[in-house]
């Protein structure tokens, strides 16, 4: 007789600030926070609940290990309180730890007709990798209802784990978007909405504003020249001032400077960055429109841009 197996997770990448990991398909990034010292932290969620909560340090200094263990412990302290059983994950890569916790608590039936056993299940995950260049913390919700193991979905997470400490480029993915920059580049906000995706980062006090718009088709239609289209998004988007801009050729937007701000507007005087190079494309693969702008100091500047960005492509 045949041997049963499991069939494999549907997954897809997750790359934010420096780490990618892979997760179940429909989760994604439902907020992230840059919290003091240093620290990291995402919540991913799927269409109902959060469902991995994640943090994470790079020190400055080798981190001590037996501290790092006693902040472990004091993380997974609400688990162990109320667990019933906690069972250690096996078949994880070297530098992981994992506790699976189950919880098991009284609710009442539908109708009100006595109570009931429910079932949760929690993983608590530490990850330090051999440099000691991150220290990584993971906490993974699951209800009796999920068709995903607990113990698979931690072992998801840290099978294709990857930080990029020292790259050239380090990789950005979530929802429908990717690219890379350079991990100079530090995202500095964000503004997701539905079909438009913003990513502001600043390297030193140069500005980046990065755009995914989703169904070109949509808006791109019945004539509609993308360059002019962005053309006027970008005159309309109040958070760019200083210059007015006007459609070019072959996915270039130029430039120049309003007449009553013939010095720069305040925030370019503030961060003394007076040039605008701006650059869009459209994506008829993922059905998208990319677009870009790059207030910045001086020509070599430019340099920092990765080639992919730099539209258009042969």
């Amino acid at each position: 007789m045949t041997p049963s197996h499991k069939p494999a997770l549907r997954s897809r990448r997750l790359a934010w600030d420096g780490l990618e990991f892979r997760v179940p398909w429909n989760w994604d990034i439902g907020l992230y926070k840059f919290l003091r010292k240093g620290v990291t932290r995402v919540e991913i969620e799927d269409e109902y609940a959060v469902r991995l909560e994640a943090e994470w340090l790079r020190p400055r200094r080798k981190p001590d290990h037996a501290s790092i263990l006693k902040r472990y412990h004091k993380a997974v302290e609400k688990f162990t309180k109320s667990a019933t059983e906690e069972l250690p994950v096996k078949g994880l890569p070297a530098g992981w730890t994992a506790t699976r916790f189950i919880i098991k608590e009284t609710a009442p039936n539908a109708g009100n007709s006595g109570l009931k056993i429910v079932e949760q299940q929690h993983v608590a995950a530490l990850y330090l990798s051999p440099n000691s260049e991150l220290v990584f913390f993971a906490f993974i919700h699951c209800i009796k209802e999920d068709q995903e193991s607990p113990a698979d979905l931690i072992r998801l997470v840290a099978a294709d784990f990857r930080h990029h400490g020292r790259a050239k480029l380090v990789p950005w993915e979530l929802f429908d978007i990717s690219f890379e920059l350079p991990p100079e580049f530090l995202l500095e906000s964000t503004l997701f909405d539905v079909g438009s995706k913003l990513m502001v980062f600043r390297w030193k006090m140069r500005r980046f504003y990065l755009w995914h718009f989703s169904c070109a088709d949509m808006f791109l239609k019945d004539g509609v020249v993308m360059e002019e289209w962005v053309t006027g998004y970008l005159n309309a988007f109040s958070a760019i001032r200083g210059p007015i801009f006007r459609p070019g050729r072959n996915g270039e937007i130029l430039w120049k400077r309003l007449w009553k701000h013939p010095f720069g507007h305040r925030d370019e005087i503030g961060r003394y960055c007076f040039k605008y190079r701006i650059r869009c494309r459209r994506d008829l693969e993922k059905n998208q429109l990319v677009a870009w702008v790059f207030n910045y100091r001086k020509d070599a500047d430019l340099d920092m841009i990765p080639a992919d960005l730099r539209f258009p492509r042969p």
